[in-house]
């Protein structure tokens, strides 16, 4: 009975690791084909767990049949499996003498558990760290050129922006209207405040000379709800960072609320910027 038991908790806590690994490593495995790895590693480790040529065996085996025999996984997804295991076995080690003190059943389900939520809490965090990490490829500085005036900004290359001026077809970019409300012509600024989304042909409250560059566009957002809004043609805008480029006449929109702007960026660009 203590052999079984032993087969299923290294069955049962190698597949655990296994699944680990495969997030991580991003390489896709049949479930099936992860569960007979961990029960053929569980076995040979049950068997000769006094040994340390077990040990080593186990570790390969449960590496192999999941994944690979060659060279290059055994070092991609073994680095992983390793650092896993060693946490994992280290945290529940620390844990012991808590453990011990339960009964059987509760010792299996303590330990499963925090193998689970220990091992995914690792997963969440690495997943937020990779996101961060792409997202920060397209940050971009950029220098804007606006009705005569020029604004230095943080920019944010937004692959899902696919916004289009529907008359011209060129991108619409998001501009925070708080990260230039104060060096705004005070005459523009005063129309854009004096602006109602109700009555959005009403323009009389624009200098004349801003007329001729607006566009009045109906937006969807997620949420499937629609807004109109005005868009605002720009003389050129100079994009540096993981791209290099001049765009010129193409159209930007203010946002009031801007804090959900990623990467603490001031200016949403058009996917059409990369």
């Amino acid at each position: 009975m203590i052999g079984e038991l032993l087969v299923l908790y290294n069955t049962l806590f190698n597949y655990f690791l296994l699944k680990f690994t495969q997030e991580i490593t991003g390489l896709y495995v049949k479930r099936s084909r992860l569960i007979i790895s961990a029960f053929c590693s569980g076995l040979i480790a049950s068997i000769l767990h006094h040994s340390l040529l077990g040990a080593v065996l186990s570790f390969v085996i449960l590496i192999g049949v999941a994944f690979s025999f060659n060279i290059q996984t055994l070092l991609k997804q073994g680095t992983v499996l390793f650092i896993a295991t060693f946490f994992l076995g280290g945290l529940l080690t620390s844990l012991l003498p808590f453990l011990l003190k339960q009964s059987d059943f509760l010792f299996f389900i303590f330990c499963t558990s925090i193998a689970f939520i220990s091992l995914s809490a690792i997963h969440l965090k690495w997943r937020s760290m990779k996101q961060e990490k792409i997202q920060h490829s397209f940050v971009v500085d950029c220098e804007l050129q606006l009705l005569q005036k020029e604004y230095q900004l943080k920019g944010f290359i937004d692959t899902g922006n696919e916004c289009l001026e529907p008359m011209s077809q060129k991108p619409v970019h998001f501009l925070s209207y708080s990260a230039v409300s104060k060096n705004l012509p005070s005459e523009f600024h005063d129309a854009l405040l004096n602006w109602d989304e109700k009555n959005p042909y009403q323009l009389g409250m624009f200098p004349s000379n801003v007329y001729p560059k607006i566009r009045i566009l109906t937006l969807s957002t997620v949420q499937k709800e629609k807004s109109t809004v005005l868009a605002f043609r720009f003389d050129r805008l100079k994009i540096s960072g993981t791209t290099n480029k001049e765009i010129y006449d193409e159209y930007v929109v203010f946002t009031r609320h801007d804090a959900k702007y990623p990467q603490d960026a001031q200016m949403i660009l058009h996917v059409l910027a990369l």
